[in-house]
Parts: structure tokens; sequence; C-alpha cells
């Protein structure tokens, strides 16, 4: 490897163990792996670096480097040889990446844990060696959620017609909305597992909000994704422990440099998330940057940085037919930021009105995705409709309404956090948008904000080092 490859690594970790002096936090940092296999018994470090698109993400475990043989989180609780740690890798910010998904298809041949037929294919019946059957994990790196249709208690308020089934699932004798136990299955990222400490009374778990508390979500996942059995109240504890322990974001720049440098913006980096409180304000940025020296080389890029944060927090722009959004039923537009929705301070989710409907989900704001199922819905003449939609709405993931059965809340996902972002691409639930550019062009055009270029590639220069 030429030295110059190296060098980032190198200021990351003498930046990060200054840093961690500095505020009592010393400890083993790195050795974790690229791709952390189940059951493998690796220990988990203090801090773990990873590089990604634009410098290196850490993890960075605040109780300290601790043994993961035998632990919950990192051990398979079902039949398929997946645990917790399988879709929410470290690498990936707790989550997934295509990238990362991509190679181990190849060095595995597709016998990887993560492909499992139950949720990582596109369908069970499909031949699960076909590379093609696991396209929509290895393309978009979402995986399959099957819903009960009707939800349990619940009576609908609209009707639900599939329209296109690429993958089979949804018009499936067996897996379909016309089975014997009727499903609908809809195709989403997992949520990154880092920060949660902040979202833990916000019910941000899963994108559809059916799970509100940590616990709960272990629990289904633990059913759903690993195909087990209940756990026991001290596997439990030991998972939901691990994860409220554990913080998620970028650590070092490759122009930026050093996020965590003394007298640097407070926000940035991960070693603050351990230390700060929830908070949620409309009125400013969950991260503020300001006045952020560096030599001449990093000044560009950090003074792009800030006026990105100053957009995200400041610039305002007509939100327009948002369900959900303040609850709102009108087509009566607001005039609001970025920080109006991505609001709580330490992560940029929101913890007081989590789903809404911002059309990553439903035409003709998400485009024709001819890949993933559509589905027509069809609302009751009684039922209180989309403020953007109607009563009849054609959408990749009916979203919060496959809960509630209400026609308001189709299309409605929970705001997801912003941390790490540089780590985990796709974007959006349904792994839409490729990158950040892709992000900010979809906000662009969704709302109209008009963003010059150089507009957007400050956002996404502030995005970057989240």
């Amino acid at each position: 490897m030429h030295p110059h490859h190296l060098k980032p690594a190198v200021r990351l970790l003498g930046a990060a163990f200054v840093i961690a002096a500095a505020v009592g936090l010393m400890g083993q940092y790195g050795g974790a792996p690229e791709w952390w296999i189940a059951d493998s018994g690796e220990r988990m470090p203090l801090s773990a670096p990873f590089e990604d698109k634009t410098g290196f993400v850490v993890v960075y475990n605040a109780n300290g480097e601790m043994v993961t043989k035998d632990h919950a989180f990192f051990t398979p609780m079902g039949t398929n040889g997946r645990a917790c740690i399988t879709c929410h890798q470290m690498s990936a910010g707790m989550s997934v990446t295509t990238e990362r998904l991509q190679e181990r298809w190849g060095v595995t041949a597709g016998q990887d844990a993560v492909f499992a037929a139950v949720d990582g294919s596109n369908c069970p019946s499909l031949p699960q060696s076909d590379r093609a059957s696991h396209s929509l994990l290895l393309e978009r790196g979402v995986f399959r959620i099957a819903q009960p249709w009707p939800a349990p208690g619940v009576t609908p308020e609209f009707s639900v017609e599939v329209v296109r089934d690429p993958t089979g699932c949804n018009t499936s004798e067996k897996y379909g909305l016309h089975a014997k136990s009727p499903m609908i299955s809809v195709y989403r990222r997992p949520r990154p597992v880092g920060n949660l400490k902040y979202l833990a009374d916000g019910n941000a778990f899963t994108a559809d909000s059916r799970n509100t508390s940590l616990e709960m979500q272990a629990i289904d996942a633990v059913h759903t994704h690993e195909q087990g059995a209940n756990l026991t109240a001290a596997e439990l504890k030991q998972i939901v422990d691990y994860e409220r322990q554990v913080y998620v974001g970028q650590t070092f720049d490759r122009v930026g440099g050093d996020l965590t440098e003394v007298g640097g913006p407070e926000g940035l980096g991960v070693w603050h998330l351990g230390r700060g409180k929830p908070s949620h304000s409309t009125d400013a940025s969950f991260v503020t940057i300001a006045n952020w020296k560096g030599r001449s080389s990093e000044s560009a890029f950090r003074s792009s940085v800030e006026r990105g944060s100053l957009l995200f927090s400041q610039r305002k722009f007509s939100i327009t037919d948002t369900a959900n959004l303040d609850h709102s039923t009108t087509h009566t537009a607001m005039q609001g930021t970025c920080a109006t929705c991505h609001s709580e301070h330490m992560t940029g989710a929101n913890t007081t009105q989590p789903w809404m409907d911002i059309g990553t989900a439903s035409l003709p704001w998400a485009g024709d995705q001819k890949d993933l199922p559509l589905f027509k819905i069809t609302c009751n003449a009684n039922a209180e409709p989309h403020p953007g939609l109607g009563r009849v709405i054609y959408t990749n993931d009916p979203g919060r309404a496959l809960v509630t059965g209400k026609c308001r809340d189709v299309g409605s996902l929970v705001i997801q956090q912003l941390r790490g972002l540089a780590a985990r691409a796709p974007y959006f639930t349904a792994g839409s948008a490729k990158d950040l550019r892709a992000v900010v062009d979809f906000y662009d055009k969704r709302y109209a904000a008009h963003y010059t270029e150089q507009e957007k590639q400050d956002l996404i220069n502030f995005m970057s080092v989240l």
C-alpha cells in the first residue's frame, strides 16, 4: 500500500487518542472486522474506525471494550445463522451497504447468512442460488418486510390492489395478498443501530413505527429476520443494553481533516454523542458549525460545510402536501427548512412526529421504480384523505398505513437519523437515492427549493461529515 493511503488512518487514530484522553475515554482502538460474521467471537473494541467514501466513520462503545462470545447481539438467536450484527455491520455505520453486500456475495457465492431466503431474497419462493433472486438487497440494500394484511385488530379505510409485482411475492399463493394468511411485502433499508439513546422515546426504530421500544424491536427482529424463538429476559437485556450505549459518527474527512480536533465544531465526531442530551427544536440545525478554522488545504471545504449547516437550518422553502407533518390534512403549505423535519439536535431524526410522507415511496414524487412492487390504494369515501394524493394513491410502500389502516398514513415513513451518512449509502427507506447528491436533488425537486449548484454541494459536504 502506498504511504499516502495510510495518512488518513494514522491521523484519525492519533486524533482519536487525543480526544479520548481529553474526556477520559482511553481504550483500545481498531481491530473490528470489515464484515462481522455472527458467532465469530471477535472482541469489540472501545472504538473502531472504518474507511468510507469521504473519510472514516467510528463506532464507539461507551461502556468500553467487550467480549462478544455468547452475546445475544452477536450470536445467532434463530435458525438461519444470522445475528443482529449481520444486518447492522459496523463498517456500514451499523447498517448495510450495497458495496459490502456485493463483496459478500462474491466471497461466499451467496451463502452468507445475510442472504437468507426469508427476507434477504426478493421472495423465498425464488431460486436462492440465483443472484437475480437477491437483486433488491444487492442493488438497493433493502430487505423484504412482510406485513400481515390487514394488521391485527385494524379495520382498514382502504383497499389494496397489486398493480406490479416484479418479485412475485405479493401475488404468490403462499406469501401474497391473497394467500391463506394474507401478507404485503415491501422492501426497506435496515435502520442504523447507533445513537439510539436519543430515539428511545421516539418510535423511530422501524420505518413504519410498528415497534415503539427497543425491546419490541429486538423481539420482532429475532422472530422475523433471524427466524428465532422467544428471547430470554437476559438475552433481551443484553441486546438492548448494547444498543443503548453504542454511537456512530463520521470522525475524519479526507479533505476537511480531523472532525474531532480540539477547538473544532462541538457537534462533529462521535465522542460528544455519548455525553449529549436529547433536545428538539425546529429553529436551528442539530449541528451548528461556525468559524471552523483549518489549514489552507482544508479551509475551502470547511467553509462549504459551514454554509451547508446554515442552509440546512435557515434556508426556507415551501413544504407542501406532506402528510402527518403537524398532522396536516390540507394543501396549505408551510415555510420550513431541512431542520423542520430533521429536528432532533444530536441525530437529525424527529422524535415528536417521527413519521410523515415526504414522497419517497409514492407516485408521482418517487418516480416509477420498476424493480419495486406497485400498489394501488383506494380509500373509502368517508376516510380522511391524504393531503397531497387524495383517495387513490399509487405507492411502492404504504408505510405507516400498513400498521394503522388509515388513508392519511399511506406513504408515511419514519424520518431517519443523519449520523454516519457517508458510511451507509444508499439512502431513503427503499434505497432509492444512491448517493448524497441524489438525496439533495430529490428534495430540491420535491419542494421546489431551487438550490444553486454551490448550495447543493454545500449541503452534501455538510451531510458527509455527520
